[in-house]
């Protein structure tokens, strides 16, 4: 009489383990391209506001020198 070894249908420990450290290697690069995205966009909002500031001022100053303020 033989016995049969009946193999139940898993994942072995190496196997979860592998899924687990792709998934985090991904998760960092994607971490990584999300941070870069956010400081770009912070500069942009940055030379924006600035270049509003710059352009306000300008305004500001030939109002004041149209109206005589002494500018």
């Amino acid at each position: 009489m033989k016995r049969v070894h009946k193999t139940k249908g898993g994942f072995t420990l190496l196997e979860m383990i592998l899924v687990v450290a792709i998934i985090v290697i991904l998760a960092g690069a994607f971490a990584l391209g999300v941070s870069s995205i956010i400081k770009s966009t912070k500069a942009a909002q940055k030379s924006v506001s600035d270049a509003n500031v710059s352009m306000s001022t300008r305004l500001y100053s030939s109002e004041a020198k149209l109206k005589g303020y002494g500018f």
